[in-house]
């Protein structure tokens, strides 16, 4: 069995939580999942986004396991850190009353979209969702509707919707042409991935070497290469900046030389919207890590 699940981003509940590819929920859902997922089975999420529907990732279900059975796991209890497990830890979900489950994806098989798939009438017509659209009510409306509650797929919408998912991967746009709406929307994301397939715009001769490269307790936005096979590390922050990045960037320096034991020079980039006020001198004296303010160019073209 296959799944389609709606969700809605909250700050203080962040589940689907893609970062470890674990979904957790509870009652008759919680009991679906453990009584109809097996492994390999597709989970696909769903969510609107400006009154719009996209299709944002999938989990090839690796196992499912109730959430309290997860948590008296020492292994699981260290590395994940879904809502549902850190509330379980804290006893503050009643889980002796009701069903609780935890969804883990295949973390090597399962796939956050760096474009989101659109949801939309053209791909709902390619599936066996049999979703209906009355003209007095929009696409996003229709579907929403439709789809609000779960929604279980057969093998060849599964098909149908890695194809498609596939396809818009591919499709590259260049992200300094973006009309005023998508400026407005721009992702951190997008900004690291537009550096990471340029790195000439943080130096001449540079070359990338990874990107999302684990190292301790976080991951490097990119890392890159000079000529003298020298590496840069390059952090990129959707805000201006305070002592945290540097302290950050320089974790990340000290824990690459140790992990590779390497007797390279290594230094750091900082990509930001700009520096606090109140460290504007300190940051300015740093010698080994340099700031970079982004920005976006200003085109316009025949409509």
């Amino acid at each position: 069995m296959h799944l389609l699940i709606p969700y809605v981003r909250l700050p203080d509940h962040p589940d689907p939580a893609f970062d470890e590819f674990t979904y957790g929920d509870g009652g008759p859902r919680a009991r679906k999942l453990k009584s109809d997922l097996s492994k390999g089975d597709y989970v696909f999420f769903h969510t609107t986004h400006n009154s719009k529907k996209y299709i944002t990732a999938y989990y090839v279900v690796d196992r499912v396991l109730d959430t309290v059975d997860a948590c008296r796991d020492r292994a699981i209890r260290a590395k994940y850190k879904n809502p549902h497990i850190v509330e379980c830890l804290a006893e503050k979900h009643p889980l002796h009353e009701d069903d609780d489950a935890i969804v883990f994806g295949d973390p090597i098989k399962s796939w956050v979209f760096e474009r989101p798939l659109p949801f939309d009438h053209k791909l709902v017509e390619k599936l066996a969702l049999n979703i209906r659209f009355p003209a007095n009510t929009s696409e996003a409306q229709a579907i929403g509707s439709a789809t609000r509650a779960w929604r279980e797929l057969i093998e060849g919408d599964k098909r149908v919707l890695l194809k498609e998912i596939a396809a818009e991967q591919k499709r590259f746009r260049p992200y300094l042409l973006r009309t005023t709406d998508e400026v407005v929307e721009t992702l951190e994301r997008d900004v690291e991935n537009y550096i990471a397939r340029n790195p000439a715009l943080i130096g001449k001769g540079l070359k990338r070497v990874g990107q999302q490269i684990p190292i301790g307790d976080g991951r490097l936005d990119v890392l890159l290469e000079d000529k003298q096979g020298n590496w840069i590390i390059v952090e990129v922050k959707f805000s201006r900046i305070g002592r945290g990045a540097i302290q950050q960037i320089r974790t990340y320096i000290h824990d690459l030389r140790l992990r590779e034991e390497t007797s390279k020079k290594i230094s750091g980039v900082i990509v930001c919207a700009g520096v606090m006020p109140a460290y504007e001198d300190e940051l300015r004296k740093q010698k080994d890590i340099q700031i970079f303010i982004y920005g976006w160019d200003l085109r316009v073209q025949q409509w």
